[in-house]
């Protein structure tokens, strides 16, 4: 790691500036990998959400219903 210290401070402002857009890039890079490690982890927690029958969603119309009963009151 000293050696590259050693070389980087021989070169221009320039050539400084191409080395810090170098590692932007590479670090840009990497973390698009990462990126899409967490989409396809994302992915897989979607696929593990429950699915609901037809005869649960019964109870949720039932309420439905029992809520369209209740009688507002006045004030």
């Amino acid at each position: 790691m000293n050696d590259i210290s050693i070389k980087y401070n021989l070169l221009n402002k320039t050539a400084k500036q191409e080395i810090a857009d170098f590692i932007d890039f590479l670090l840009t890079k990497n973390k698009k990998e990462v990126e899409k490690t967490t989409l396809s982890n994302y992915k897989k927690k979607i696929l593990q959400v429950s699915v609901w029958a037809e005869k649960d969603l019964k109870i949720f119309d039932n309420n439905k219903k029992l809520m369209s009963q209740w009688k507002v009151e006045k004030w």
